[in-house]
C-alpha cells in the first residue's frame, strides 16, 4: 500500500479508530498499541478497498487483534494470575478541557456515566454497543466483523440496551431521592 494512501486513511479515520481502541481497551497504552497495530496490519495486508467501507474494515482489524490479545492474556492469566488495571482517567482525557456551561457539564457527567455503564457490560455486549453507536456500523457490518449471525448482533444490542436502561434508571432514581 502506498504511503499517501495510508496517510489518507489515518487522517480520515484515525481519530475514530483511536477512540474505538480507547473504549475497547480502557487503557491508553493498550489503545496506542492497538491503534498502531491496526494500521500496521492494514499496511501488511494492503487490501483496503475504497468502494467498500474502509472504516469498518479497519475496525474489524482492531477487533480481531484485540480478541487475539485478550485470548492470550486470559491464557496467561490462568497460568500467572496477572491482573490488568483500568485507568478511567485516560478515557476522560479525550474530552475537551475548555470552560463549560452548566448544561455542558451536566451533559458531560451523563456521558461519563453512560461510558462507565458501557464499560461494565460483558465484552460481547460492549463490543456490539461500541460498534453500533460509536462507530455507526450497521447490524450487517457488525455481524460480518464478528462472524456471527445478524440475529445474534440484534440480540446482544437488545440485551445491552436493556441492561444499560436498567442501570441508568437506577442511577437516576438514586440521585433524585
Amino acid at each position: 500500500m502506498k504511503q499517501e494512501k495510508i496517510e489518507y486513511y489515518i487522517r480520515t479515520y484515525g481519530k475514530d479508530i483511536y477512540s474505538f481502541c480507547m473504549y475497547l481497551t480502557k487503557n491508553k497504552q493498550d489503545a496506542d498499541d492497538l491503534y498502531q497495530d491496526t494500521f500496521l496490519r492494514a499496511i501488511e495486508k494492503g487490501d483496503i478497498h475504497e468502494n467498500e467501507n474502509p472504516k469498518s474494515y479497519l475496525i474489524s482489524i482492531a477487533v480481531h487483534l484485540w480478541n487475539n490479545k485478550m485470548r492470550k492474556f486470559l491464557w496467561r492469566k490462568k497460568k500467572v494470575n496477572v491482573v490488568e488495571s483500568f485507568e478511567e482517567e485516560d478515557l476522560e482525557q479525550i474530552a475537551d478541557e475548555s470552560v463549560q456551561t452548566e448544561e455542558q457539564v451536566l451533559k458531560k457527567e451523563e456521558s461519563g456515566e453512560i461510558r462507565r455503564q458501557v464499560a461494565l457490560l460483558p465484552e460481547k455486549m460492549r463490543l456490539v454497543i461500541l460498534m453500533y453507536y460509536m462507530e455507526e456500523l450497521s447490524v450487517e457490518e457488525i455481524a460480518g466483523i464478528l462472524h456471527v449471525p445478524k440475529g445474534t448482533v440484534k440480540s446482544r444490542l437488545y440485551h445491552a440496551r436493556a441492561k444499560l436502561k436498567e442501570e441508568m434508571e437506577g442511577q437516576f432514581y438514586e440521585r433524585v431521592v
